[in-house]
């Protein structure tokens, strides 16, 4: 049986507030769902339905209080699971004093790339999205470097 591309049990997000952190608010109850390999998904719903806490769950960006998921098999707390996904943030940041082409260098070290696929692979990107020249990343540059690279 094929393994699904997402499946999350009773998922679960409670942040601490209040003085002392004494009081909880939960973000995101008891979510249970899968996403099959090769279906298309998608969130929706008001603000406060816990769209944004599922994604950061899945990614690791955020710790979940209760409950599993898992991603291509892999719960979500193996990090060898990032390198078969990826995720663009509403509001990427980005380190303001490398150029664009360090920039890609930085994040193509997260993969076993030797320098010379990294090189190849920076100077591809970058001419590809058309920014083989640029220094800095406006905010649109960011988000074509991000969804191409």
């Amino acid at each position: 049986m094929p393994t699904a591309a997402i499946e999350i049990e009773s998922l679960s997000k409670d942040y601490p507030f209040g003085f002392l952190h004494l009081k909880k608010r939960t973000s995101l109850e008891g979510l249970t769902m899968s996403v099959e390999n090769g279906e298309v998904f998608g969130f929706l719903g008001p603000n406060g339905a816990g769209k944004s806490t599922t994604i950061k769950l899945l990614v690791g960006l955020i710790f979940p209080t209760a409950g599993t998921a898992r991603i291509l098999g892999k719960p979500i707390s193996d990090i060898s699971m990032h390198a078969d996904i990826g995720y663009l943030p509403e509001q990427p940041y980005f380190y303001d004093y490398l150029t664009a082409a360090e920039l890609l260098d930085y994040f193509a070290r997260f993969h076993d790339l030797s320098a010379q696929e990294r090189k190849s692979r920076v100077e591809r990107m970058l001419k590809k999205v058309g920014l083989e020249t640029a220094e800095r990343f406006s905010y649109g540059n960011i988000r074509k470097a991000c969804c191409n690279a």
